[in-house]
């Protein structure tokens, strides 16, 4: 077990060593390393927790408090509130993003305002949410590191899970028309070697993102995120088998950032090298 955090050393997100941005949204990952913590929201926050992580918590003007973050849940954190964490066991870590206003809005048909007079909540379960988090910690142990269009569904898809646990809907329209999944299939076949976010795919079809979500998981049964890494492997096999293009520029014309990308995202779901796939065909 790690020793604690010093008593007295809080610090801000800055002293977590991986931190980014994606457009409006902003991220920090957390390893397992005891840590005091302190900060004032300007934006709302949800963290994913990898781990059970063991706390003396304040939140607002609330006295400091034992408190254990379930691993495999998340936490919310709304704009305007204070956060004071003072970490002393820390197993495998967290991942928090950052949520401007601009977010919900392109999110649609929520109010968040009931979310944010009620405060921090925490350890908030959900099947879709440990599965997020299993994933995560999974990818975070691997060679690969994650890549900016995984971090963005990410984002969007823990948001998503999260206001529907607090019970933040409004009114719910939850599938897609014939229209609506044509016009995001025409997208993503236009626009398949390029980075392609979920607020694009959203865009594409005019509807909210949390539509999106919803729709595509009633209508295909996975989320916006693996819907297009199977459309990239299936157009990626098809031009394995049916031209001599070099490996790495199938990789790219497919929206991989790498051959190597590409062969351990083959690998992984269809068990075959992109070599083997063109020899099979």
């Amino acid at each position: 077990m790690s020793r604690p955090a010093e008593p007295d050393a809080f610090l801000g997100l800055e002293q977590f060593g991986v931190r980014g941005s994606l457009g409006d949204i902003s991220y920090c990952i957390a390893g397992s390393v005891p840590y005091a913590l302190e900060f004032t929201n300007d934006a709302d926050v949800i963290c994913l927790l990898l781990g059970d992580i063991i706390t003396e918590t304040k939140f607002e003007d609330d006295h400091e408090k034992p408190l254990i973050f379930l691993g495999q849940s998340a936490a919310f954190h709304p704009q305007g509130g204070n956060v004071r964490v003072r970490a002393s066991v820390v197993r495998d870590g967290f991942i928090a993003f950052s949520y401007p206003d601009s977010f919900f809005e392109t999110f649609g048909d929520v109010d968040i305002g009931p979310a944010r007079r009620g405060g921090s909540r925490n350890n908030i379960r959900k099947e879709a949410i440990i599965s997020l988090s299993r994933y995560v910690r999974r990818r975070l142990r691997s060679s690969q590191h994650l890549t900016p269009f995984e971090m963005q569904s990410l984002a969007a898809h823990l948001y998503h899970e999260t206001i529907h646990a607090l019970e933040l809907r409004g009114k719910r329209r939850c599938g897609l028309s014939e229209q609506e999944f044509a016009a995001i299939c025409d997208y993503v076949e236009a626009e398949l070697s390029n980075d392609i976010s979920c607020a694009q795919l959203a865009a594409a079809a005019g509807v909210p993102l949390r539509v999106l979500f919803d729709g595509m998981k009633l209508r295909v049964g996975i989320s916006p995120y693996r819907f297009i890494v199977n459309m990239r492997m299936a157009r990626a096999q098809q031009l394995l088998r049916s031209s001599r293009l070099p490996i790495a520029e199938i990789a790219l014309a497919c929206g991989f950032y790498s051959q190597q990308h590409m062969t351990a995202t083959l690998s992984a779901k269809v068990g075959l090298t992109p070599q083997r796939i063109r020899e099979s065909g």
